[in-house]
């Protein structure tokens, strides 16, 4: 992958990386909420009530921290395809550097541009603009 240089590669590993512990996260938040959840309804019926308060105050705490961590996942998730489109976009569409030696742009006789790796061979080129 000759595109991307190594220290693009290694933020990009770190930001995936990232990108899954959120996602673990919210998944243990989530469960944590529930379960805290499920315990408190269980303390406020059997009449444990301040007890059982505190505990679902815990849970929808919870709750509101998975929701929160589940909508910056999915807005870095959006961002971070958006931002792989423009790179590959770039990557397409990428000015040849000066100097390069790659290819040789010309200029037709008509003002056309040419660009010579594109010739199938230089000696029909040139014996087409002779005659």
């Amino acid at each position: 992958m000759d595109r991307f240089d190594q220290a693009y590669m290694e933020r990009r590993e770190k930001q995936i990386k990232e990108l899954y512990e959120l996602r673990a996260m919210v998944l243990a938040c989530l469960v944590t909420g529930v379960i805290l959840g499920i315990a408190g309804a269980g303390l406020l019926s059997n009449g444990f009530d301040t007890t059982g308060t505190i505990v679902m105050v815990f849970a929808v705490l919870f709750g509101l921290g998975a929701i929160f961590m589940g909508a910056s996942y999915f807005a870095q998730k959006g961002a971070d395809r958006a931002i792989q489109r423009e790179y590959e976009l770039l990557a397409r569409y990428e000015k040849p550097k000066r100097g390069s030696g790659d290819e040789v742009v010309r200029l037709a006789d008509d003002g056309e541009l040419i660009v010579e790796a594109d010739l199938a061979d230089e000696a029909s080129y040139r014996e087409g603009r002779a005659g």
